[in-house]
């Protein structure tokens, strides 16, 4: 791999964006997810059911999947942060918050701190899930071991269908880009910087090692805002089943400041 997908960096700003509900040109607030390794914009296409109208749901999409399955993944982190962030600046015309789960956490964190470096508005708040605090990162497992340690990887995360584990054809489309995901997070080293400004909420998985309480909790140190963590029931996808608490969560937090 380049560590750059080359058309991504010149693809236009619309094209980083996945439409999950209603136009959000009349939203007050644009919340701008991030999916785990592996995934896709797809997994909060049930969002705008469950949050208010005026928040618009909008899911970024990645190089490697759906529309733009046919664009190289990319592998490292500055260069996917470097082509989201000049996307966002396009696109920050009114509040915004991140949401990011595993994976996806690392890379709204990265992000928040390039949006803030571009001296564009700073998120609202910032959400994550899944994901330990950036300075408790580890290298990932199986990210750059053969394709059945990826695929007991995936076994041993639980989410992923049976008859995708068990198709060599899914899985060949599919690896590849699971793998860039892990390896954009396996070779990010954590940087100390001055702590971001916006609150912060994370999640945690009771039955997540991973990710547990404790490691959540070192979100703490990487804002100077309000900082609160929830738990709920589950594993690393703990969102599948606790989906509506999530969103429930998030709604009252924006409430409370006053964004909606």
């Amino acid at each position: 791999m380049s560590g750059l997908a080359g058309p991504a960096r010149t693809a236009p700003a619309e094209r980083w964006f996945r439409q999950v509900g209603p136009d959000g040109g009349t939203a007050r607030l644009r919340l701008f997810c991030f999916h785990y390794a592996g995934g896709s914009p797809s997994m909060f296409r049930t969002w705008p059911r469950l949050m208010p109208p005026e928040v618009s749901v909008e899911p970024i999409l990645l190089p490697g999947r759906d529309a733009r399955f046919r664009e190289d993944p990319y592998d490292r982190m500055g260069p996917l942060v470097e082509g989201v962030t000049q996307a966002l600046s396009r696109r920050i015309d009114r509040p915004y918050a991140f949401f990011g789960y595993s994976m996806g956490a690392q890379v709204a964190f990265h992000v928040a701190h390039a949006v803030r470096e571009a001296g564009l508005p700073d998120p609202t708040a910032l959400f994550v899930g899944a994901s330990p605090g950036p300075r408790l990162q580890r290298e990932v497992p199986a990210w750059d071991k053969p394709d059945d340690h990826l695929v007991a990887y995936l076994r041993d995360l639980g989410g992923t269908p049976q008859h995708v584990l068990e198709s060599p054809d899914l899985l060949a489309l599919m690896l590849p880009t699971l793998r860039a995901d892990l390896t954009t997070v396996a070779t990010c080293p954590y940087t100390p910087r001055p702590p971001l400004s916006a609150p912060l909420h994370a999640f945690a998985g009771q039955d997540d090692p991973s990710a547990s309480a404790d490691r959540m909790r070192a979100w703490q140190e990487e804002s100077d805002g309000d900082f609160r963590l929830s738990v709920l029931p589950g594993g690393h996808l703990f969102i599948n089943e606790e989906l509506p608490s999530v969103t429930t969560e998030l709604t009252h937090d924006l409430q409370e400041l006053g964004a909606l």
